[in-house]
């Protein structure tokens, strides 16, 4: 009898899950991970807030702002933000996807999310 309840519960922990995988869950679809020198849109943040680039230099920023639940079929989320320059250079207000931008002269370049205001703000400093 000690040895069926020990089958069962191992088979059950294994059918729920629990058979100690170290796979990490599958990223929601709508996640850009910024490439190398990128700047990442996350939910109420530019990550990294500031960045030092020399002239020519293009920059990629990369919306990964969706969340869900995959394990319990939760539905997912995308959040909309933009990168506003006060320059008056802009992307479009999105929940997904990338925005570039060269810089071909130097100074400092502010910029924002118009969904967020100043709680959201970046700065690029081209040298």
């Amino acid at each position: 009898m000690k040895r069926i309840l020990v089958a069962l519960t191992v088979a059950a922990v294994y059918a729920c899950g629990g058979g100690g995988s170290a796979t990490a869950p599958t990223k929601q679809s709508g996640n850009t991970p910024p490439p190398a020198g990128g700047v990442s849109v996350t939910n109420d943040a530019f990550s990294p807030a500031t960045k030092t680039i020399s002239t020519g230099t293009t920059v990629k920023w990369a919306w990964n702002t969706c969340s869900g639940d995959p394990y319990y079929g939760g539905t997912t989320t995308c959040v909309s933000h933009s990168v506003t320059f006060d320059d008056g250079a802009t992307s479009p207000t999105q929940d997904q996807g990338t925005f570039e931008r060269t810089f071909n002269t130097a100074g400092t370049f502010n910029y924002h999310c118009m969904v967020h205001g100043a709680a959201m703000t970046g700065t690029i400093t081209v040298q």
